[in-house]
């Protein structure tokens, strides 16, 4: 995830959320690129310290959701971490919608501008939480998609981060405007596909399964090693039709199985099948 800050008066794109972002890393330069609490530079050395962080497997597993208004310009987003370490993390949640794209043409030769941050939601001082080891956090934000913005190019961003000194990222995601688009259905409702998936694959801390069965559904998940033998078995009942299920990569005995690959079968009224992953 890539946040272009503006965060001088006179820049066609300034806004003073993205200003007082800037203060944030201690530091006021242009152009700068800030990677947790480090500002990298020569310049050429952002793409391989971008390809370098990618690699490196996160802390948290986060989902988005919402839903876009197109005739009012309004929406909601919905942003949901899980912790999957064995250590509680505490950090600030923080919202932006941007725009993409943006054509002006700046004195120090700038012309094309992307991922613009255009307002912080509700500002850039973000949400503190702290979330324990399996726990789900979920926030949700109001935002309005001003009449001069191109609402095709906008996206909503969100992430979590350390305050300082380390202000490390613990995970980013972002979501285009019209990903989120509100349709309203008639009378018919839509059909539901019943699914199982894995979130997480490598797996490093734990494994994560989304389901979507009928609320109230009885399931069985049994793991299984490359030989065959059963390593685990998780059983439950759907509480909704869509949820997360952990699996902490500890077999039955309660020891943490061995990096590999691993099956898994998934069983219940609705839906049976099977997969394979990869433990880290």
């Amino acid at each position: 995830m890539l946040l272009e800050l503006h965060s001088v008066s006179s820049d066609t794109f300034y806004t003073p959320e993205a200003g007082a972002r800037i203060y944030f890393y201690n530091f006021q330069g242009y152009p700068s690129l800030f990677m947790d609490g480090v500002d990298l530079w020569p310049i050429s050395t952002w793409r391989p310290a971008i390809d370098n962080r990618i690699t490196r497997p996160s802390p948290i597993t986060l989902t988005i959701n919402g839903f876009y208004n197109s005739s009012n310009n309004t929406g909601t987003v919905d942003a949901s971490f899980q912790n999957d370490s064995t250590a509680s993390i505490t950090a600030r949640i923080y919202f932006v919608i941007t725009e993409d794209s943006l054509y002006h043409y700046d004195p120090n030769g700038h012309a094309w501008h992307n991922h613009v941050a255009r307002d912080f939601l509700p500002n850039e001082i973000g949400e503190s939480v702290t979330i324990s080891p399996g726990q789900i956090v979920t926030k949700s934000r109001n935002f309005t998609i001003a009449s001069s913005w191109n609402e095709n190019l906008c996206c909503v961003v969100t992430w979590l981060q350390a305050d300082a000194p380390s202000r490390n990222v613990f995970q980013a995601g972002q979501e285009k405007i019209m990903n989120l688009i509100y349709v309203e259905e008639e009378s018919k409702p839509e059909a539901r596909i019943p699914t199982v998936s894995l979130v997480t694959n490598p797996c490093v801390c734990t494994a994560v399964f989304a389901i979507n069965l009928t609320g109230n559904t009885n399931y069985q998940i049994e793991i299984f090693d490359i030989s065959g033998r059963r390593v685990s078995k998780i059983k439950g009942i759907t509480s909704q039709n869509k949820e997360l299920v952990s699996w902490n990569l500890k077999d039955e005995t309660g020891n943490s199985v061995s990096a590999g690959v691993y099956l898994y079968r998934f069983t219940s009224p609705e839906l049976n099948v099977t997969g394979k992953f990869v433990v880290y």
